[in-house]
Parts: C-alpha cells; structure tokens; sequence
C-alpha cells in the first residue's frame, strides 16, 4: 500500500501538469443554442451515489462562452438521508450578474456578483469551490478568490447524487443551462481528494474519475478543446466595390470604406452592422488597404499621390477632406502600418508596387503635408511586401515583423524569395533586429496575412498564414518563437482564393471574447466583393492530423512521446505492485450495466457520423459534435428526408414534407419553409462530408458515400440478413450500437412513431433469434448484452429475464439474478395488474 501511495501521488502530479499543458480542455455544455433534449449535462453519480462522513468540497474550473442570455443551473446536489437539494445557478447578464446557491429552492446567502468582471468573463478559466463542513454547518463558496459564507444544515453523513447541467432524470429538474465550459471537476472529503475527474479528453459518452475510477456519464458532450481547434463562420457580407478595411481594437469594431457606399462598421459586440451613406466630404479610395485609425481613434484614409489624409468624424458623418480624389492604382500594396509610440504619427513599412518591391520606413508629415523617409538604424530588412506587423503586448515602444516576399535588389526582374525571418523594430530608437532566419524552407512556400499577435509572456507570435502558389488557397495559424527560429501550425484551415490585389485577410485579436478573428475578402463574380469573418478561441489548438503546412519545430511532439513513455511506465510499475501483493479477491456481486459495454467495438469514420440510436447526433467529418446546429424544425427535416431514404430508397414528395411540417401553411409558404430550410441544411451537411440532398422532381432524398456512417443504414442492413452460426460475430457491432439507448431516443413526432415501432419490432425479432443460435456455455457475456439490449427496447421482454437471470444464477450472482426478476415482476404488476406466472426457481432452471 505504501508503494501504491508514492506511485498515485507520481500519477496525481503528472496530472496536474497535464492540466497546465492542456489548459483548454474540458467539457463545453450546449445552452440555448439548442432545443432542450439536446443540451449537455453531466451525470457524476450515474453509477452510485457519493457517500460522504464529517464534511466535503466539490471544486471545479469554469469557463463562459457568449450567448445573449446565459443563465442556467451549473450544478444540483441532492442529499439523500434528510432529503436536502443544492442548487448553483449562474445568471450573467449587463445589469444583474450573479452567481448562487439554493438550498431545497430557497436563497441562502452564499451569492456573488460578478459585475466587476462581467465585460471580461468570456472564454476565461475561472476556479469555483463549494466547502460544506456538515458538523458546525459551515458553508463557503468561492469564485475567482471571491469568498462568501453562510450555513447549511446537513446530515453529519449521507450520500449525495450530482449532476451538472441538464441531465434527464427522475428529481433532476434543470432544463436551463449556461454556456459554459468544466474541468477539473474535484471532489474532497476531509480534506482528502476522493474523486477527480480532470475531462481531459476529447471523445467518448464516460468521464473516468482518476482516483477511484468511478465514471461519470456525458450527455450530448462537446469539447472546450474543439474551439480552440475549428474556426467558426460567424458573418459574411458583401460590397459592391473592394472595400478598404480596418480593425479599432478600442471599440472592437471593423470599419469597411467602400467606393460609392460609404463607411460600414461591424461591431463584434453585439454582431451589428451599421450603413454610414449620405457622408460629406471626401475619403481617399486607393485600393491598397490605406485606411487606419489615429491617436484620436477616428478613422483616416491616406494617400500617397496627392500627400495628403483624409479624417472621418464619426458623429457628425463627414470627412475633412473636401478635394475630389480619382482612385489611381495603388504604389505600395500589401504594406503594414503603424503609429509611431514616439508621436502617433503614421508610419508605413515596405510593400509593392510597379514591379518593385520596397523596405522604406515612411511617415507622414502632418506640418509639411507629405511623406518622408524615416531613417532606421541597425540590420537591415530586404524589400518585401505580403508580410505581417505586430505590436509587443508589454512594450509599446517594440513591433516584430515577420515573414514576406520579395528579393535583396527590390525590382521584380530579379525574381523573388520567401522570407522566413523575424526582426524586432525599436522605436525608441529607431533601430532594426534580425532575431532569426529560419533556413529550413517548408514544402509549400507561404506568407502570413498583414497583421499577428504578439504574446511577449509566453515567448510567441501568432498569425495566418497560406500557401502561396494557387489561387484556391488556405489560411492556418503560424504560432512562432520569439527567440528561435521554430513554428508550428495550429487549428484547421480557413479556405481563402489569393488574387493578389484583388484580395485581402487581417487577424485580429478580439480581447473581452478572448478569441482570435480572421479577416478574407475576396472578389466574386459580377465584380462584387465577399467578406467573411471567422472567430477561434485563443490560444489556439493544434490539429494532430492536419499535415496541411510543415512544422518548423519537433518539440512539442518529443515532450508528449516522453511523457507518454514516462507514464507508461508508472502505470506497469503499478500493476505489478498490485499484482505482486495480491491475496485473493473476495467475491463480489457486480451490477451489469451495458451502457458501458462494447461502446467504442464499432470503429466510426472520422468523414462524418450519423448518430440514432440512444438519441441523435451527428459530427463532421473532423469528428465534431455538431447537433446543436440542427433545430428542431431542421432535425425533423433531416430525419424525413434521410429515414424515407433508407426505406428502399422511395424518398419523400414535397406535399408529405409539408404535411408534416407545415400542415396549417398555404402551398405558396410551405414551398418558401421548405426551400429555407433545406438550404440551411445542406450548409450544415457539407460539414459532414460526402452527404447531400438531392430531388428528382418528385421525390427528395438523402444521398451519402460509404465515408459517411449512419448507425440506422448500418442495423437495418445487418437485422435484414438471415442469422445463422456463420455471421453471429458480425452482430456484436449490432450490440455496440443498440446499446447506446432505443431508436430515437427523446424525438417525438406523429409521423415517426410507426417507423420506431417497426424498428423495433424487428430489433426484438433478431435479437431473439441471436440467442437461440448462441451457445450459451462460450458467450455467456455476449448473452448478457443482448439480454440488456433487449430489455433497452422492450422492458418487459421475457426472452432477455430468462437469459439474464440464468446466465447470472449460474455465475453464481444469485443476489443480482434475484434483483433483476424481482425489479421485473413488480413492473409486469404495475402494468398488467396480475402477477408473474414464472416463479424465480421455475426460470432459472
């Protein structure tokens, strides 16, 4: 026992910096962003209570995400012996944030107001911890070193049941939860941890608890990690002319200046889009991206050919600049820009123009109205354009500039080079740092966006960059050393057409969401221009298997396979320990549950998941939970189309589809709900993969390749082959699926209810069968499944009682073998109002 102790607290230390390695990991909980069967809870003690003696902590971290409303219960606690009930509820809002305990539905004093952080509170990790000392009734909740007290009456020793978020189950209520994220979830008695469960993952329906290996279910999970990993879409917009952009950190707002419409402002905030038109006055429209903001904060737009700049006054809609100005071609396209820390003056840094490519430092002369050279001292930058400017995060007075392409003469003729270098810019004193030149070249040369974000904390950079030799290209994140010349790439990609100066992206870091915003605007046709904005927490996430872009650095990789050698070699030396001191067991009655049975036997495709069985869901094909995006009325949708699909293929009429969706709607608007609709759809399905929606004219159908699983198809298909010994194998994938939970589990709709009751008649009629071919005496767990898999679909199924309990009478559990009849009689009682004719001793025989 003593080894067993040093090798835990070895384990619980690696843990904890695991922790620190994988600070973006836990579980993120769907809130209103989806219907109420579909959001996500945390079932603790779905495997037995948590009994507790004297007092106890539970402790936590937690994260909030933005939604227009975020209220909800973070977690209930249910005492059992004097039948006591904790709730913490969360309720974020611009003029009443709180954070509560209930006790048995009423206040208690154990409240904290959050409005000192509120603007800063998303996409943070924030420590909670709830004390209760059950002796003196003791009570202190904790949030961010914020404590508060009050006292609780509870039992000195109980056992309490625990969940966290929405979880469908007798006595458990909340039906409201926050968008939020959890891990590290802790539970302390005495002051000695009993369980941990760190959600360090990033799959599966069961959270093993560290210490003791209780598990705890997930339900509807999707992990904190994948926002770090996967951009989301979150606005597309279109102008009519190339727009000249620009980001106000100040006020999180892009600006948009746009030939012949005026100035947009996108306010991230509260996702808004506002039309300036009618200005006075004059901007200047060169479309070299020569927009950006001055000490004052007021949006300017310069120019090169007639010296001058033009200032936009915000609250009186007018420009100071009175002098018509013809748009000519730009000279310096694709340069970075900055203010000058010494005196805000405007300061503009290498680009190209008429084949040639500069490394000028110029400044605009607010006296003299022009442009001078500003004189640099130290190393020197070789002319370039296509580069990305970032300002230090601690010091103002310092700026890096990475990366570019050009060559060391500046004239085009010359050819051209890719740049994989950093230099630091000091405008203190005016002088230039090569920090270091990368003189491994990756396989596909690139170039970053104009703009990255600079953590001098931490030692790194971030921007976006893309392949640079097509025109239907891509941007990824470059994370980048300070110090070193290493990178590496992050997260998924971006898709993003390159026209040089015809196209445009930006990376901008959103600081109250804590995110990273990328920026494309590309030409379409008929000369109209898409802007499309992308959000991604920060700090971004690596992809494993995303090999789009070489790694400039192997480091990362070494230190996860030395930890995991280090680990792996913990673990043995625990199993050995145990084993070598091992006296024989004492025999044990264990409780069967087929919920955790088999659950990862079928191999799923990572193109895309089609999930029906135990409830719905679906992931794409980078393997992410992607229910939420379905509402009811689109969930509903894709089921008629996809299950009249895989019915022979027959597919489904437009009227049907209207009848059950839209039945008290006119021809002429059920035509207009159904074409929104499934125009909604299939921009989620080419998430999936290889799926799509197709119409004959006739009949709308769901047509998919062989990458993309569905778990009904898969059944279906195996429940029509005519079992025999020769392919009984090849039905315990069948088992793996159904025993995640009966056909649509929580979907109700009129038109469905014949299909799940066909399904399962055939599901029952199979499975039957399956057993009488099974030998009983080699496959008594396999029985045992099925058995549970039966009673899942038909909890009354005579066939499942009989193997069930005599596989389990003749293993010797005589006590669960009784549970099992006994918890069946009493329910053919409740329901048929007589007995059970087969005595326990008549069916085990």
């Amino acid at each position: 026992m003593k080894y067993f102790r040093i090798v835990f607290i070895i384990l619980i230390t690696l843990l904890t910096f695991s922790g620190f390695a994988n600070d973006n990991r836990g579980l993120l909980f769907l809130s209103k962003e989806v219907g109420l069967e579909n959001r996500t809870g945390i079932d603790i003690t779905k495997k037995g209570e948590i009994e507790y003696s004297g007092s106890f902590s539970i402790s936590f971290d937690i994260s909030f995400r933005f939604l227009a409303e975020r209220y909800g219960t973070i977690f209930q606690l249910k005492e059992t012996k004097g039948n006591n009930q904790l709730d913490l509820i969360c309720k974020i809002d611009a003029f009443f944030p709180d954070l509560f305990v209930l006790q048995n539905k009423n206040e208690t004093d154990l409240k904290i107001g959050l409005a000192p952080i509120h603007n800063e509170m998303t996409n943070r990790w924030y420590s909670f911890s709830l004390s209760v000392d059950a002796k003196t009734g003791v009570a202190e909740m904790v949030f961010d070193d914020i404590h508060v007290k009050d006292t609780i009456d509870l039992p000195e020793e109980s056992e309490l049941k625990w969940t966290f978020g929405v979880v469908n189950k007798a006595d458990f209520d909340a039906d409201e939860v926050p968008p939020m994220s959890i891990k590290n979830i802790r539970f302390t008695e005495n002051n000695s941890t009993k369980y941990f469960w760190p959600l360090n993952q990033v799959n599966g329906l069961w959270a093993k608890d560290s210490v003791a290996g209780k598990k705890a279910q997930l339900i509807h999970p999707v992990w904190h990690i994948e926002q770090h990993r996967h951009w989301e879409k979150i606005k597309s917009m279109e102008f009519s002319a190339f727009p000249q952009m620009a980001f106000n950190k100040e006020t999180e707002s892009i600006y948009f200046l746009v030939r012949n419409d005026g100035v947009f402002k996108y306010e991230l905030n509260v996702d808004n889009l506002i039309h300036y038109n009618g200005i006075s006055g004059k901007p200047f429209y060169e479309d070299g991206q020569q927009v950006a903001f001055n000490k004052a904060n007021n949006l300017i737009a310069y120019s090169f050919y007639s010296d001058k700049i033009s200032e936009f006054d915000e609250s009186k809609l007018s420009w100071d600049n009175r002098v018509d100005t013809i748009p000519p071609l730009p000279e310096f396209w694709h340069h970075n820009k900055m203010l000058h820390p010494a005196d805000s003056v405007l300061t503009i840094i290498c680009g190209y123009g008429f084949f040639q490519y500069f490394n000028r430092f110029q400044q605009y002369d607010y006296k003299q109205k022009n442009w001078k050279n500003l004189e640099m001292t130290g190393d020197e930058i070789y002319p370039r354009y296509l580069s990305s400017l970032g300002e230090s995060n601690i010091d103002k007075n310092i700026y890096y500039l990475f990366g570019g392409l050009g060559n060391r003469k500046g004239k085009q003729i010359f050819g051209r080079e890719f740049y994989y270098d950093l230099y630091r810019i000091d405008c203190d004193s005016n002088r230039i740092s090569r920090i270091w030149e990368s003189t491994k070249h990756p396989d596909l040369d690139f170039t970053p966006v104009n703009s990255m974000i600079v953590d001098d904390k931490t030692g790194c950079f971030y921007t976006l960059c893309f392949p640079h030799n097509k025109f239907s290209t891509y941007l990824q994140v470059l994370k980048g050393d300070l110090n070193s010349p290493d990178w590496e790439f992050l997260a998924d990609t971006i898709p993003y057409n390159f026209k040089d100066i015809k196209s445009f992206a930006d990376l901008y870091y959103w600081e109250t969401h804590h995110e990273l915003i990328a920026l494309t605007c590309t030409e379409k046709e008929q000369g109209k221009f898409e802007v499309i904005l992308y959000s991604l927490n920060f700090a971004p996430e690596k992809i494993d298997s995303n090999a789009n872009l070489e790694s400039g650095s192997r480091l990362n990789w070494m230190l996860y396979l030395l930890g995991a050698v280090f680990v792996f070699g913990v673990v043995a030396m625990v199993v050995f320990l145990m084993r070598r001191k091992a006296k024989s067991p004492p025999h044990e009655a264990v409780k069967i549950d087929s919920s955790e049975l088999n659950n990862e036997a079928v191999q799923y495709s990572e193109n895309g998941r089609i999930l029906m069985f135990g409830g719905f869901q679906v992931f794409d094909k980078r393997n992410t939970d992607i229910t939420y995006r379905f509402s009811p009325t689109l969930k509903e949708l894709f089921l008629l189309l996809l299950l009249s699909t895989t019915d022979n293929n027959k597919g489904i009429s437009s009227k049907k589809i209207q009848e059950y969706l839209w039945p008290d709607k006119s021809d002429v608007k059920g035509k207009n709900n159904r074409g929104v609709n499934i125009k909604k759809l299939r921009l989620i399905l080419e998430d999936v993969g290889d799926i799509s929606i197709s119409y004959d004219g006739n009949f709308w159908r769901i047509n998919h390749g062989e990458e993309v699983f569905c778990d009904i198809e898969f059944i279906r298909h195996h429940i029509s082959l005519e079992i025999n010994s020769s392919n009984i194998d090849s039905f315990r994938q069948v088992i793996s699926i159904l025993s995640r939970g009966s056909f649509l589990e929580n979907t109700e709709a009129d038109w469905l209810d014949p299909i799940k009751d066909d399904v399962t008649g055939r599901i029952l009629t199979s499975l039957e069968k399956l057993c009488s071919l099974i030998d009983s005496k080699d496959n008594e767990n396999l029985l045992l499944e099925v058995a549970d898999v039966l009673f899942t679909f038909d909890q009354m199924n005579e066939t499942a009682l009989e193997y069930k309990c005599k596989i389990l009478n003749k293993q010797g559990k005589h006590t669960l073998a009784l549970e099992v009849y006994n918890h069946y009689t009493k329910l053919y009682s409740n329901l048929y109002n007589e007995d059970f004719s087969i005595s326990f001793k008549d069916l085990v025989k």
